[in-house]
């Protein structure tokens, strides 16, 4: 019974059913399965698959859109029978493209591999001021702020935006984390980044190790992939 459910959910946030998706979810868990099992065996299982096959370019990015759509949808039907005060999401990550820089695909991908591996993602879309990330960001209760840059006269507000906090005292308030073809590990450490990643692929793993770290925002760059 709970694995034919599990199955069931698999195969909806695999196609992007959220409705049905949801549905199923609810149904596993008057069935007595646990929120965990169900985003664990359910939806995750999915977007392993989708992933390995976007891979290998079996399917496209708007097939694993819809697949984290719907994932998304069972992690918000499920987090309320989380224990208190917990939730189903890795955390919250608002993202953006620097002010002055229009470019969106590599933030979008970024965006897409974080939202299909259960972080709850804010796009902010692009040329994104530093007062807009904050904001947003504050209003969210978020736990990172991520900032793309193809533009090196763009990356100077990731900068920007981690000096105003400090000059804030409020450093810790929030992961900074940075990406985009002219960053580097390097330029990262070198303005006190929390995290680097590459890639959109390594984007999921950096942010992993942040959240997994144990540290404080501020405290060390704890990742760079």
């Amino acid at each position: 019974m709970a694995e034919d459910i599990l199955l069931k959910i698999r195969e909806a946030v695999y196609e992007g059913e959220d409705e049905e998706a949801v549905k199923l979810a609810e149904e596993a868990i008057k069935a007595g399965i646990s929120p965990t099992d169900i985003i664990d065996k359910g939806g995750v299982a999915a977007l392993d698959q989708l992933g390995e096959e976007f891979d290998r370019l079996e399917v496209f990015l708007p097939e694993v859109m819809l697949g984290g759509d719907a994932m998304k949808a069972v992690i918000n039907a499920v987090t309320p029978y989380m224990d208190a005060g917990s939730s189903a999401f890795k955390g919250k990550v608002i993202i953006g493209t620097a002010k002055g820089d229009l470019h969106d695909i590599g933030k979008s991908l970024v965006g897409t591999q974080l939202a299909t591996h259960g972080y709850d993602v804010v796009d902010l879309g692009v040329d994104v001021p530093t007062n807009k990330y904050l904001e947003v960001a504050r209003a969210e209760k978020a736990d990172i702020i991520a900032i793309s840059a193809l533009l090196t006269t763009s990356q100077y507000y990731m900068e920007e935006l981690i000096n105003r906090l400090k000059s804030e005292n409020k450093r810790d308030e929030f992961f900074v984390v940075v990406g985009g073809g002219p960053i580097s590990a390097e330029y990262a450490g070198q303005i006190g980044a929390d995290g680097y990643s590459r890639s959109a692929q390594l984007a999921v793993q950096m942010a992993d190790a942040i959240v997994e770290a144990g540290k404080k925002p501020g405290e060390a760059l704890v990742s760079k992939v």
